[in-house]
This record gives C-alpha cells, sequence and structure tokens, in this order.
C-alpha cells in the first residue's frame, strides 16, 4: 500500500506535467531574490517591511551537503535546538527561545504542526531537502497571516518549479555509520508550464542514542545497541498555464522512514528498561530484549488555481492543502505500543489587489479542519475559520506592513491578532531601520483539550512581541553590519500541572493554563564580509534570555551562540565550505537525572566544526565530501542522547 501511494503520486504528476514537455525555451528567473512569506505574496527581499527574515538557497545546501532541515536551520540566528540523538532523531526548534509549539513549519505553505502532536509541534526529523528551492525563516510572531501556531515565527520549505530545458540528475553518496544515500530528480518547463519531480532514500546503522560517551548512566550493555535509521523520499511540483491569466499548481510530498529507538528510564536514556517488582520504579535492563523502532509516514498535498482579473489588477488565489501524518511505535519485545495519525484539511482564498505604488492590499480567507486519531484516545477534530487583510505602503525610503486577523475555533470562540512592521531606508548611507509589534494566539491542541489529559475549557494563548533592528552596509557593501532587539511576552500559556487532579485517573497531572506571564528578549547580531568575489565570511551571535512564570529559565535554551559561515571559492569548478557553532550550556529538563539519582540540572556548552567541500570534473560530473563535527565533540542537546561524533562522508553527482 505505501509503495502504491508513492507510484501513483509520481505517475499523477507525470501525467499533468505529460503536456509540458513539448517544450519551449523559457527565461529563468532568479527565485532567490523573491520571497513569498513574509507578505504572502512575491516580494523583493527589500519590500517586507520591519520583517526578520532569512533565506537558505538551494545553492546554500548544495554547496554546504547540509543533510538535514534542522542542520540548515542551524545557520540561521535566533534558532536553538533540542534532539534525541542524530539523523532521523526528533529533532525540535525553538525560535527566539519561544516554545516548539510557537513555531509554524511549512513546506510550500502546506502545514507540517501535526494536529496529534501533544501541544502541536513540528518535528524537523525525516524532511528531506531534496528537490528544494529554499527556506524561509521569519523570526518574529506571524498570527496575523498564518493563525496559530505562528506566535514565534514561520518557517517555509519552498520546493523547485520547473524552468528551462528538460534535465535531471542522479547521485549518490555513502560515509560513517554506514550510511548511504541514492538521489535523482528531473525537471524542465515548456510551452504550457514546468515540472519538477525527485526521489531519495538512505539508509544508516546509526549509533546508539543512549549515549555511550556519558560515564553518569549506566553501560554494561545499555548502550550497546546501534539505532539505525531509513528514510524515503519523493516529491513533485507541477505548474500547468490553463490560459494566459490562469494556472494550476499541483504539489505532493511523501516520505516514509523507520527508525531504531531507544526508551528513557528512571530520567536517561537506555536500550531497556523494566520495573522493579518491589519498588514499580523503572530500571536499567540491557540484557533483554532489544530493538525498538518507530515508523512514520508523511504526505501532504496542495491544488492552487491562481487567476488573473480585471487586466491583471486583481489576483484570485485559491487553495486546497492536506496533510497526513502517522506514527506508530513498536516496543523491545515488539508489540504495538501505540500510533497516533494527524490530518489536516485547509481551504484557503486570497485576493491581491493592485492599486498601484505606493499601495498594495491582500486580504483572504481560511477554513481549517484538523484531526487526530491514536490508539489511546477516541478520534477528535476541530474546525477553525479565519479572515485576514494585509496592507503594505513603500514610498520614499518607507516599507509599512500592516494587518489584522480574526480566528472563529469551535471550541474557545473568536481571537482578533492585528501586526504593524514599518521600515525606513536611508537614501544616501543606505542605512535600514526596521521594526515590528504584533500581538498573537495559539489554539489549544487537540491533545491539549480532548485527551484524557486536556481540558475542553482551556482558553488560546496570548502574546506580544516587538522588535527594532538597524542595518549598514559599509565600503561598498563589502561589509554588512547588523544588530536586532527582540522581546516576546506569553499569557494563559498550556503546560503540564502534575498537581491537577482529573476524576477517574488513578494519579494527578494534566494540561492547564498556568498562572503568570513567560517572556524572552535577546539580541541578534551580525557581520558579513565579502572582501573579493571568491571568499566570503559571516559572523552572527544570538543572545536569548528566557523567563517561565515561575522566574526560572526556560529548559534546553542557551543563553548564548555563536555561527561563521566561510566560503571559498579559488575557481568555478572548486568550492569549499566551513560552518563553526559554539552552543552555551542550557538547562535541563526537571526529569533529568543521572544513574545515582541526583538531578542533571546544566548541559555543557559545546562546539562544532563542519567542513564542505566540491570539484566539478566535467560541467555534468561533481564529486564532494564533508566531514561533520571534524573535531570529534562529544556533546548532547538533550540529556543522556547522542549526537554524531566525527563523521566523514563522499557522493558524487551526475547532471544532464
Amino acid at each position: 500500500m505505501k509503495h502504491t501511494l508513492v507510484a501513483g503520486m509520481i505517475l499523477g504528476l507525470l501525467a499533468l506535467a505529460h503536456p509540458l514537455w513539448a517544450q519551449t525555451e523559457t527565461p529563468t528567473q532568479n527565485i532567490a531574490e523573491v520571497v513569498v512569506t513574509a507578505t504572502r505574496t512575491e516580494a523583493g527581499l527589500d519590500q517586507v517591511g520591519g520583517t526578520s527574515l532569512s533565506v537558505i538557497t538551494a545553492a546554500d545546501i548544495e554547496a554546504r551537503q547540509f543533510h538535514s532541515l534542522a542542520q540548515a536551520l542551524r545557520t540561521v540566528p535566533g534558532l536553538q535546538f533540542s534532539s534525541t540523538g542524530g539523523m532521523g532523531a526528533s529533532s525540535r526548534v525553538f525560535m527566539r527561545g519561544a516554545d516548539t509549539k510557537n513555531t509554524l513549519l511549512l513546506i510550500d505553505g502546506i502545514e507540517v504542526n501535526d494536529p496529534a502532536d501533544p501541544n502541536r509541534g513540528a518535528d524537523l526529523a525525516n524532511i528531506s531537502l531534496d528537490n528544494v528551492e529554499r527556506i524561509e525563516v521569519i523570526r518574529g510572531p506571524m498570527s496575523v497571516l498564518y493563525g496559530s501556531n505562528a506566535t514565534a515565527g514561520v518557517i517555509n520549505i519552498i520546493t523547485r518549479s520547473g524552468a528551462g530545458d528538460v534535465g535531471g540528475y542522479v547521485g549518490g553518496e555513502a560515509g560513517t555509520y554506514s550510511t548511504t544515500k541514492g538521489y535523482a530528480g528531473v525537471s524542465g518547463s515548456g510551452s504550457k508550464g514546468g515540472f519538477s519531480l525527485a526521489v531519495s532514500h538512505l539508509e544508516t546503522d546509526g549509533y546508539s542514542l543512549a549515549n555511550a560517551d556519558n560515564n553518569r548512566i549506566p553501560h554494561a550493555g545499555n548502550t550497546s545497541e546501534d539505532d539505525g535509521w531509513r528514510n524515503t523520499n519523493a516529491s513533485g511540483k507541477v505548474d500547468i498555464d490553463i490560459s494566459a491569466n490562469t494556472t494550476l499548481t499541483a504539489v505532493a510530498r511523501y516520505t516514509e522512514a523507520v527508525m531504531d529507538e531507544d526508551e528513557w528510564g528512571p530520567g536517561y536514556a537506555g536500550d531497556r528498561f523494566t520495573t522493579d517488582p518491589v519498588t514499580w520504579a523503572p530500571k536499567a535492563a540491557p540484557h533483554e530484549t532489544k530493538k525498538g523502532r518507530q515508523e512514520s509516514e508523511r504526505f501532504l498535498g496542495k491544488v492552487e488555481l491562481r487567476n488573473q482579473l480585471f487586466e491583471e489588477r486583481f489576483e484570485s488565489v485559491l487553495d486546497y492543502k492536506y496533510a497526513r501524518q502517522k506514527r506508530e511505535s513498536y516496543a523491545q519485545d515488539r508489540f504495538h505500543a501505540y500510533d497516533y495519525t494527524g490530518t489536516t484539511d485547509e481551504w484557503s482564498w486570497q485576493g491581491n489587489l493592485k492599486l498601484g505604488s505606493p499601495h498594495g492590499v491582500n486580504f483572504g480567507v481560511d477554513y481549517l479542519n484538523e484531526k487526530s486519531d491514536s490508539s489511546f484516545d477516541a478520534k477528535e477534530d476541530a474546525r477553525t475559520v479565519s479572515y485576514w487583510a494585509q496592507h503594505q505602503f513603500i514610498y520614499a525610503g518607507f516599507d509599512v506592513v500592516s494587518g489584522v486577523r480574526y480566528d472563529e475555533h469551535e471550541e474557545f470562540g473568536g481571537k482578533t491578532t492585528w501586526r504593524i512592521a514599518p521600515a525606513y531606508t536611508f537614501p544616501r548611507t543606505g542605512t535600514l531601520l526596521r521594526g515590528v509589534y504584533a500581538t498573537g494566539f495559539r489554539a489549544p491542541s487537540l491533545y491539549e483539550l480532548y485527551s484524557q489529559y486536556g481540558d475542553t475549557r482551556l482558553d488560546p494563548e496570548q502574546s506580544t512581541a516587538w522588535e527594532f533592528g538597524v542595518e549598514q552596509p559599509l565600503f561598498d557593501a563589502k561589509v554588512e553590519v547588523g544588530v536586532t532587539y527582540f522581546w516576546m511576552e506569553f499569557e494563559d500559556r498550556i503546560d503540564w500541572d502534575s498537581t491537577r487532579v482529573i476524576p477517574g485517573q488513578a494519579w494527578p497531572g494534566g494540561y492547564a493554563q498556568m498562572d503568570g506571564k513567560s517572556n524572552t528578549s535577546g539580541v541578534e547580531v551580525f557581520l558579513a564580509l565579502y572582501p573579493v568575489d571568491s571568499f566570503n565570511i559571516r559572523l552572527d551571535y544570538t543572545y536569548t534570555d528566557t523567563e517561565d512564570v515561575d522566574g526560572s529559565r526556560m529548559e534546553r535554551r542557551p543563553l548564548n551562540q555563536v555561527h561563521v559561515g566561510l566560503n571559498y571559492t579559488p575557481w568555478r569548478a572548486v568550492g569549499l565550505n566551513v560552518d563553526a557553532y559554539w552552543v552555551d550550556e542550557r538547562q535541563a529538563i526537571a526529569a533529568a537525572q543521572d544513574i545515582n539519582g541526583a538531578a542533571v540540572e546544566v548541559l555543557d556548552d559545546y562546539f562544532l566544526v563542519n567542513v564542505a567541500a566540491h570539484y566539478d570534473i566535467t560541467d555534468m560530473l561533481r564529486i564532494y565530501a564533508r566531514v561533520d563535527n571534524l573535531l570529534d565533540e562529544h556533546y548532547e542537546e538533550a540529556w543522556s542522547y547522542a549526537t554524531p561524533g566525527q563523521s566523514f562522508y563522499v557522493g558524487a553527482k551526475f547532471t544532464f
């Protein structure tokens, strides 16, 4: 059934693409200079108002050989990460110190945040970067345009559209931990549109997720089992010009993955735990049956109809988006432990009114139906209807974006949010001043509302945020420097309350609204140098201060972090990239303990260096190599979970 779905998706997109193969020469566009997430319309990088925006291009991904979404996002300031292992393991992002549930993850505008996840967060694991044109990262609240889960920011992965002559690529790589990967793709355009298709498969034997280098947890067989990962991806996009004024776009993406798992016991990870028959406390059982695993599937689809009306003075965009995400876990003795399936159906209509300079107006309506089905709880769903409007004013150095949104959720009712993001560029010096003031909200997840630990009386979380930034080009733009100060405050925050008593439950605990407010604040600083065309270097520094409702620092968020990226291209056929990261110590979760039962309060700081190089033997054949964790740093992003050591990879790509 799984492989039939993949084959059907590919054949369907090929059928749509078939009329396009009678191609004509089509001019290409530099997509990297155009973004869509900041305003929900195509806009230049200098036409997004006061928004904090970062773009990772396809060229960046290929040159730096990023193998995962999390690795690519580490180059973006203001983002912190928590991973329970290496490739394939669960990975979450904290944007500007906010909870992971406050960041909305999109692929071509399709929501990846899982309705079956306890807090409707997004897991970065298993998201391949094959067929990706660019990744747009908006730091700061975007509830006005995207509703719930966008209170800290939005990450939107844009896949490739077909352009130019029909061509393709095929490649493969191999490396440490018995890792192998094969991938291929084909794309092109013709007189009636374009298409882009890609497939990939990766396998690795991995290493023990329970950290064998951590001397504060038990070993002797409790960290000896390698935890492998298998991942298969297929994706495609087809654009069809139905008429001179009408375009139909179809997008589909399918992912299938299997990840070996370790367990969490009395405060740390291990291959296998059992229950003490006297105390009923978990204890290590390294010699019992192992090989727990999680199987996951993700299917995303989108159909979009875009019309230019009234002599192209008005654009109508009608979308249908669908996402289905399924997770199944099998325990160490191979019985079926649980399964979760989350689905979203979303209809949206957007109108873009082209009034001409200096004004632009956009407005729309969204309908979202989200469902969760699990082996533990009854199937639940919730519907939200949203209305939004946005105005942009660009004139004489000013660029001001403002908007308002109203969401009507069937459980808690209505919520209004608004945002204003002004910017001004001084014409003589090029100095850019920008700022944002916005409100946001996050609806309670289906699990927080309807599960056995939920509460249908929960209100949405609310937030207020502002930021101010200055950017300055120097020495004919060979040097760029910028600084941004940000502040976010959250109230009515939903979290686990261990004291809550639920009738019928054997022990206390459940989701509840927290008393008090939490906040995050900090500074993002960058320095970019472009001394010559063949060499550039960028330094990013982020300071993030967090305060929970009880006054303590929030878990797993570093106070300081630094990234330095270096690109050197001495010849057209040769490229060298170096990325170095320093991440400050972080607060561990409250449940973290060592083998003696002592609380673990802090995760150590760490320093990573990754190196990637390539050489183009011909215009069609590239060979490449990379070293991850060059200095073989031993570190943890989550207590007792291992991360990759020094790793070597080599590969080749043939383009035709």
